[in-house]
């Protein structure tokens, strides 16, 4: 599978911090990370897109529910690896 740039699939924030969750190819299917303040906290190769789908709402609705808000998209730029 040839490697693409990472896709953002949500970013939210609080009062101090904020997390984002990026989707990349990987060998094995896909590369879900989730990060706080650009620092990778969690990583998971995930072998479909539903299941990426999937965990990328469980982590998002996790903090949502501890007081996370949406936070605007930042325009990112797209790299090739």
């Amino acid at each position: 599978m040839a490697s693409i740039a990472s896709t953002e699939l949500w970013r939210l924030k609080n009062s101090k911090d904020a997390a984002r969750c990026v989707a990349a190819t990987h060998p094995r299917g896909v590369e879900l990370r989730y990060e706080i303040n650009a620092h990778p906290l969690i990583s998971k190769v995930l072998e479909s897109w539903t299941d990426v789908d999937s965990q990328a709402r469980i982590w998002r609705e996790g903090l949502e529910s501890r007081g996370w808000v949406a936070a605007p998209a930042r325009k990112m730029r797209l790299r090739r690896h």
